[in-house]
């Protein structure tokens, strides 16, 4: 992990973003940058410059200075830049990070209708981007990552969230739970959860020490809601969930869980992109 990218508005919502980004940086030793990007219409003139260094001059003070404090409070290298220009926030942002980097996202849900059928601009970043990117949702203050809930799907592909998990939180020797859901609450249920223990052990190896849960639900429409409701009782400091990275089409499921998790979870929540 060379460094932590964390963008920002300098809302409420961003700036806790930025000090659970700051924190997280200082615990698993690597670096911080951050990143405001203002998009210009397209009728917008093209800035040269001289121009662009002049239109953002207010704005890299104020970045300067939080970069300063955040220097100086958590002892990191913490970097910032302002990025002008022409694309969105969402295409900006993974135009930023490389695959060995960590986006870090304040969010505070849905704000409109729009937000409501195509998505957030937290989750368009994750569509776009290659690297893991970590939801701080408002509200939410940094604590040591101890407990993780990681949904498995049956894919040995899912075997990189895992060694991904334990490559960037090692340092917290967090517990790992499994999660299997079932849409009934039937014996062979549980003959399926017992194959997911050997299925887990046959990708991450039998050395490792995870734990294992199962939770019900009858639709696949509330799978979203279900894990929600588990976090909400098992109180996990982080949920991980994979993003496969495949053709559109095939990914109209999967991807509507991440929307909808991105969009209403209450708690921190890491996805990571998987090759298929």
């Amino acid at each position: 992990m060379k460094k932590i990218i964390c963008p920002t508005d300098f809302s409420t919502t961003a700036n806790n973003a930025v000090e659970y980004a700051a924190q997280l940086a200082r615990e698993i030793n690597t670096a911080l940058e951050i990143v405001n990007v203002q998009s210009l219409s397209p009728a917008s003139p093209i800035l040269s410059g001289i121009e662009a260094s002049k239109y953002a001059a207010p704005t890299s003070a104020t970045l300067k200075k939080m970069c300063n404090d955040i220097n100086q409070t958590f002892h990191i290298p913490c970097s910032y830049k302002v990025e002008i220009t022409s694309e969105t926030l969402d295409e900006a942002i993974p135009a930023e990070s490389t695959e060995d980097s960590l986006i870090v996202m304040g969010t505070n849900g849905m704000d409109d209708l729009y937000q409501y059928i195509f998505g957030t601009n937290t989750y368009h970043v994750i569509k776009k981007t290659k690297c893991p990117v970590l939801i701080i949702p408002e509200g939410v203050i940094y604590k040591t990552i101890k407990n993780i809930t990681l949904p498995w799907d049956y894919k040995c592909n899912s075997k990189s969230v895992y060694f991904q998990l334990k490559n960037l939180f090692g340092v917290f020797n967090p517990e790992i739970t499994f999660l299997h859901i079932s849409r009934q609450e039937k014996p062979v249920s549980d003959n399926v959860f017992r194959t997911l223990k050997e299925d887990v052990y046959s990708c991450i190896g039998k050395e490792e020490i995870v734990l294992f849960a199962q939770l019900y639900s009858e639709s696949p429409k509330e799978f979203a809601n279900s894990i929600d409701d588990y976090m909400a009782d098992n109180k996990a400091d982080l949920l991980a969930i994979a993003y496969y990275d495949r053709g559109k089409l095939k990914n109209i499921f999967h991807g509507t869980i991440v929307k909808e998790l991105s969009e209403t979870a209450q708690y921190p929540l890491l996805v990571s992109h998987v090759a298929i």
